[in-house]
């Protein structure tokens, strides 16, 4: 059986994680925003789908036919993850479903002043943005889902580190 991952926000970490799949074999599938960029994923072998808040997946049992992962990218909004707003029931029918990944913030912390986290750390959100990522990741794991959950520092990639922000004015 081929493995399957479908992305829910093929941005930065989900597309570098795709290429690496699909160079071990994985078939890939996944939403963006645009019909540009839909076209470019699928130049680069990556089923794409259109989803928006307010803009579900078209067909979307079709879409996740076959998906054994899932990984979901896309932040939240207004209070609420917009993948489960619009796809839980979807998601909770999937057959075969080994693995959800959520990537979430380390945010969910609050405020350190320098000091250090782990997943163990009470989850303490200081800003709309970590109580809403809170409130999301509780929505997944409510879902009863095969969830895992990734706290990233920052938002990271080309042009989006601090220095560069600075720079850039």
């Amino acid at each position: 059986m081929t493995r399957t991952l479908f992305c829910f926000g093929l941005g930065y970490v989900a597309e570098r994680l795709a290429q690496r799949l699909m160079e071990e074999g994985w078939r890939v599938a996944g939403t963006c925003r645009t019909p540009e960029k839909q076209a470019a994923l699928r130049g680069r072998g990556i089923e794409a789908h259109l989803f928006d808040i307010g803009r579900p997946l078209e067909a979307a049992g079709a879409a996740l036919a076959g998906v054994t992962h899932i990984l979901a990218s896309i932040p939240p909004k207004e209070g609420t993850d917009p993948v489960l707003g619009a796809h839980d029931t979807d998601l909770r029918a999937l057959q075969g479903l080994e693995w959800v990944g959520y990537l979430s913030t380390t945010g969910v912390y609050g405020e350190k002043d320098g000091g250090w986290v782990d997943e163990a750390s009470p989850l303490n959100p200081s800003t709309p943005n970590g109580k809403a990522r809170v409130a999301a990741e509780a929505q997944w794991r409510a879902a009863g889902l095969p969830l895992h959950i990734f706290r990233l520092s920052g938002i990271y990639g080309p042009g989006r580190s601090a220095i560069e922000q600075v720079r850039a004015g």
